[in-house]
Parts: C-alpha cells; structure tokens; sequence
C-alpha cells in the first residue's frame, strides 16, 4: 500500500519583480489549514528550531489522512481512505474533528470520495472533493444537497486550496483547482467566476490571498509560473514569475513567497522575497516536496515518502545549516499546520497506519 501512495502521489508532480500589497486582507494562512485569519509560517522573526524528537501522535488509526485545518476549538482532518480517482459515490472518505483541549475524536460529515484541502470558518467547513468544494454545517455535520463547485477531478494528485476571503461585502471561498482552473464563489455558493483558465493539461496547484489579489502556481501548460490576478476578477491574471515551471505548493510569509516544486529526486523548495530579487534554493534532490511553512527562522516542509523520518524536514533560514529530518515517522506528504509555537502534520498512510501528530 506504501508503494501504490507513492506511485500516486508521484504522478501528480509533473521572482516577484513587483511588490505584493500588504497583507491586510484574508489569507489561508497557518500552513495547510485554510482558515483565511493569518500570515502562514509564523514570519521570519527569531532563529531557533523546534525540538526535535519523536512528535506527539495526536489521532492514529487513520486511513490515508490528507489536509488539517483548526478553529479555536477544533482540529479537522480530510481522511481520504483512498488515492484513487475512480472512487464510487458515495464514497468511504471523511471529515474528522478532534477536541483541541482533548477528548475523542467525532465524524462530522461522511460520503467524499477522496477529500483534500479543506477550510474552517465560523459556522462551515468546506470540502473540496473529487465531486466538487462542499459545505458542512459544523454544528450538524449536514452538507448542501449539491456542490457549490462541480469543477474539480484532480484532487487526488494534490496542490489543491480551499481560501476563504471577503470581496466587498461578501464572504467567498477561492479554489485552486489542481486542473486548468483557479475559481472564486461566494461562500453560499452562486456568483461563481472563473479566475484563471488554463488550457490543456495545466495544473493550477497552491495559492493564497494577499490584501485584494490571489497569488497562485501554474504548472505545466503554455505558460507555467507564479501568477496574481484580482480577487474580484477585474484584471486578467499577470505571470510575476516564470521560472518556476513545476509548481506544487506556495506559501507567504510577511517578507518572502515559499515555493515547492517538481518531484522524482528534481523536487525543489525556494525562498522568493516579495520586494522582489533573486529566488534562494534552499532544498534540492526531493522527491515531492509540499507545504513550505515558516517558523522561527527554520522552513519546514513535507516530502513523498513511504515511511520514515524523511517526510518532515526543515532548513535553517538564518544560518547555513544543512537539510535535516525533523524526527517524527510517517509516510508523506499528508498535510503540516502551524499553529503557534507548534507544528501539526498528518501522516497519510493507508489502511489504519495513519495519524495526526504534533511537533513537539
């Protein structure tokens, strides 16, 4: 089962010259959660490394554990049970939530096919799954009858986002596709735009929101690369950044873009600065590397991996160091959240091998 995640998960790995807005506007933030409240990776600020050990299981016993996203009071994880595009409907997959101040972990919502990235807001969790992004009353569990966006049918390879945002007075949901496009709906569906459409067999894999504007990786197709666009729609979208024609995964600290890409031993991390300049490779040789997160001037960052300590690893942004392990076990990439001084991360290993855990 290890060997067919890792098939899988490799089949989907295929310099800001202007200066971003400020960051004052939503973003999904905290890594991998989606969550629409925060600047992801904690910054850049101080230089000392999380311990490193074993981690804390927080959850085991899972099926192919995906994406994380917490609230306030609650942790919840996509458990996907299978990376097969081909899955019936309805299908085995969920949406588990566990107590952050302890307790049991409850299924809220049941049915997905193969659930991904996922999103917490106030009173919904939204589901991108093989079937489209779907919304979840949280105090019921109760999803809509139908899909607020029946577009995606690549989340099995990864990349994708769900980012809550406002736009004027309306609360919307911005969704990278993992395909050809980059979507925007409101947050009850309806008003939906096509944002970026790419031809072929484009990927759009990774984006955030900065202020008014999507910042997102284009992959493959005619013109791969960095692109932004406006949240509203009133621009077509801009290339800021061609070089990176293999993008997996972006993420925004309050200085510098972090980027993943590529795979199969060529997979790269880089550290672009958002005033603009020359991009710093800071990882190399990876396999399928995903989920760049800053945290007390270390990167950390998950790779593909069939078990292992591998699959977590971190750089130092400060200093020189060398490319390390984390320490915990766990088969890779799965999702990796920040949340304050800790790490969260799931291992996504089939059968009941899997697990949340936290670092330290």
């Amino acid at each position: 089962m290890r060997l067919a995640l890792l098939s899988v998960l490799l089949l989907g790995v295929a310099c800001s010259s202007d200066k971003p807005p400020t960051q004052d506007g939503p973003d999904a933030g905290r890594g991998d959660a989606g969550t629409g409240t925060d600047d992801a990776g904690s910054g850049d600020a101080g230089c000392e490394p999380l311990a490193s050990g074993p981690g804390t299981p927080l959850l085991t016993g899972l099926n192919t554990p995906r994406r994380l996203a917490a609230d306030e009071t609650d942790l919840y994880i996509a458990e996907s049970h299978s990376l097969n595009p081909q899955q019936p409907q309805p299908g085995p997959g969920r949406l588990l939530r566990l107590p952050r101040a302890g307790g049991d972990a409850v299924s809220v919502a049941t049915g997905f096919r193969a659930p991904d990235a996922i999103a917490v807001v106030s009173d919904s969790v939204y589901v991108l799954d093989l079937d489209g992004l779907w919304r979840v009353d949280k105090a019921t569990g109760a999803k809509d009858a139908r899909p607020l966006d029946a577009t995606v049918n690549n989340v099995t390879i990864g990349g994708t986002e769900v980012l809550p945002a406002r736009m004027g007075d309306r609360d919307v949901v911005v969704i990278a596709t993992s395909h050809r496009r980059l979507v925007r709906v409101d947050a009850s569906g309806g008003n939906r735009q096509e944002l970026y459409a790419g031809t072929g067999y484009t990927q759009v894999r990774g984006a955030r929101v900065l202020g008014q504007d999507v910042w997102f990786l284009v992959a493959a197709g005619e013109s791969p690369g960095l692109y932004s666009v406006p949240l509203d729609g009133s621009a077509p979208a801009t290339l800021r950044d061609g070089s990176i024609t293999a993008g997996t995964s972006l993420e925004v600290t309050p200085t510098h873009f972090l980027v993943t890409e590529g795979g199969s031993g060529n997979g790269r991390v880089l550290r672009l600065p958002r005033e603009g300049g020359a991009a710093e490779v800071v990882a190399t040789n990876l396999q399928g590397p995903a989920f760049p997160v800053e945290l007390n001037g270390t990167l950390y960052f998950k790779d593909v991996s069939t078990g292992g300590t591998d699959f977590l690893r971190r750089v130092s942004t400060c200093t020189s160091g060398a490319l390390e392990p984390v320490g915990p076990e766990g088969v890779g990439p799965g999702g990796l959240l920040v949340d304050g001084d800790t790490l969260l991360y799931t291992s996504q290993e089939s059968g009941t091998g899997g697990f949340v855990g936290r670092v330290p």
